[in-house]
Protein backbone atom coordinates (compact mmCIF):
# COMPACT_ATOMS: atom_id res chain seq x y z
CA UNK A 1 0.00 0.00 0.00
CA UNK A 2 1.34 3.45 -0.93
CA UNK A 3 1.48 6.13 1.74
CA UNK A 4 -0.71 9.18 1.09
CA UNK A 5 1.01 12.45 0.34
CA UNK A 6 0.26 15.19 2.80
CA UNK A 7 -1.47 18.14 1.15
CA UNK A 8 0.27 21.45 1.30
CA UNK A 9 -1.17 23.91 3.75
CA UNK A 10 -3.79 26.23 2.23
CA UNK A 11 -3.67 24.41 -1.12
CA UNK A 12 -6.59 22.25 -0.02
CA UNK A 13 -8.68 25.37 0.41
CA UNK A 14 -7.61 26.96 -2.86
CA UNK A 15 -5.88 29.83 -1.08
CA UNK A 16 -2.67 31.35 -2.38
CA UNK A 17 0.56 30.42 -0.65
CA UNK A 18 0.84 33.91 0.80
CA UNK A 19 -2.35 34.39 2.76
CA UNK A 20 -1.60 38.09 3.37
CA UNK A 21 -1.91 38.83 -0.36
CA UNK A 22 -5.31 37.17 -0.41
CA UNK A 23 -6.51 39.07 2.66
CA UNK A 24 -5.35 42.41 1.24
CA UNK A 25 -7.24 41.73 -2.00
CA UNK A 26 -10.44 40.93 -0.10
CA UNK A 27 -10.05 44.13 1.90
CA UNK A 28 -9.73 46.04 -1.38
CA UNK A 29 -12.96 44.48 -2.64
CA UNK A 30 -14.67 45.50 0.60
CA UNK A 31 -13.45 49.07 0.08
CA UNK A 32 -14.84 49.03 -3.44
CA UNK A 33 -18.21 47.80 -2.24
CA UNK A 34 -18.31 50.22 0.70
CA UNK A 35 -17.29 53.18 -1.47
CA UNK A 36 -20.39 52.99 -3.51
CA UNK A 37 -21.92 54.96 -6.29
CA UNK A 38 -23.16 58.54 -6.46
CA UNK A 39 -26.81 59.35 -7.18
CA UNK A 40 -25.99 60.02 -10.85
CA UNK A 41 -24.49 56.53 -11.23
CA UNK A 42 -20.88 57.69 -11.18
CA UNK A 43 -18.28 56.11 -8.93
CA UNK A 44 -17.27 57.87 -5.74
CA UNK A 45 -13.64 58.96 -5.36
CA UNK A 46 -12.85 56.32 -2.73
CA UNK A 47 -14.30 53.64 -5.02
CA UNK A 48 -12.03 54.76 -7.87
CA UNK A 49 -9.02 54.73 -5.54
CA UNK A 50 -9.92 51.25 -4.28
CA UNK A 51 -10.26 49.97 -7.87
CA UNK A 52 -6.89 51.45 -8.79
CA UNK A 53 -5.30 49.82 -5.76
CA UNK A 54 -7.03 46.51 -6.42
CA UNK A 55 -5.79 46.44 -10.00
CA UNK A 56 -2.28 47.47 -8.92
CA UNK A 57 -2.38 50.72 -10.86
CA UNK A 58 -0.31 53.57 -9.45
CA UNK A 59 -1.40 57.10 -10.26
CA UNK A 60 2.05 58.66 -10.70
CA UNK A 61 3.31 56.41 -13.56
CA UNK A 62 -0.10 56.56 -15.24
CA UNK A 63 -0.12 60.37 -15.05
CA UNK A 64 3.46 60.68 -16.31
CA UNK A 65 2.72 58.35 -19.24
CA UNK A 66 -0.20 60.61 -20.20
CA UNK A 67 1.91 63.78 -19.81
CA UNK A 68 0.28 65.10 -16.63
CA UNK A 69 1.33 65.50 -13.01
CA UNK A 70 0.10 63.00 -10.48
CA UNK A 71 -1.35 65.86 -8.40
CA UNK A 72 -3.58 66.80 -11.34
CA UNK A 73 -4.76 63.19 -11.67
CA UNK A 74 -5.59 63.14 -7.95
CA UNK A 75 -7.61 66.35 -8.37
CA UNK A 76 -9.59 64.73 -11.17
CA UNK A 77 -10.18 61.61 -9.06
CA UNK A 78 -11.31 63.82 -6.14
CA UNK A 79 -13.49 65.76 -8.62
CA UNK A 80 -12.04 69.13 -7.75
CA UNK A 81 -11.20 69.39 -11.46
CA UNK A 82 -12.96 68.00 -14.53
CA UNK A 83 -10.85 66.84 -17.46
CA UNK A 84 -12.42 64.40 -19.91
CA UNK A 85 -9.02 63.30 -21.24
CA UNK A 86 -7.73 62.35 -17.80
CA UNK A 87 -11.06 60.72 -16.93
CA UNK A 88 -10.82 58.63 -20.10
CA UNK A 89 -7.25 57.56 -19.29
CA UNK A 90 -8.28 56.38 -15.81
CA UNK A 91 -11.40 54.61 -17.06
CA UNK A 92 -9.48 52.85 -19.82
CA UNK A 93 -6.83 51.70 -17.37
CA UNK A 94 -9.55 50.27 -15.13
CA UNK A 95 -11.39 48.72 -18.06
CA UNK A 96 -14.58 50.67 -17.39
CA UNK A 97 -16.84 52.80 -19.55
CA UNK A 98 -15.77 56.42 -18.98
CA UNK A 99 -19.21 58.03 -19.41
CA UNK A 100 -20.79 55.77 -16.83
CA UNK A 101 -17.83 55.84 -14.44
CA UNK A 102 -17.70 59.63 -14.31
CA UNK A 103 -21.45 60.26 -14.57
CA UNK A 104 -21.41 61.91 -17.97
CA UNK A 105 -24.74 60.39 -18.97
CA UNK A 106 -27.69 62.59 -19.78
CA UNK A 107 -30.06 60.80 -17.39
CA UNK A 108 -29.64 59.43 -13.91
CA UNK A 109 -29.16 55.69 -13.66
CA UNK A 110 -29.50 55.26 -9.90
Amino acid sequence: MLPEKAQRKRAAYGLPADLNVFLRSTQDVQLIMAGGVNADGSLMSQTIRALLKFKGVEVKPMAEAAGYSDAYFHQVIDRTRRDATVENVIATRLGLEANRMWGRQAENVA
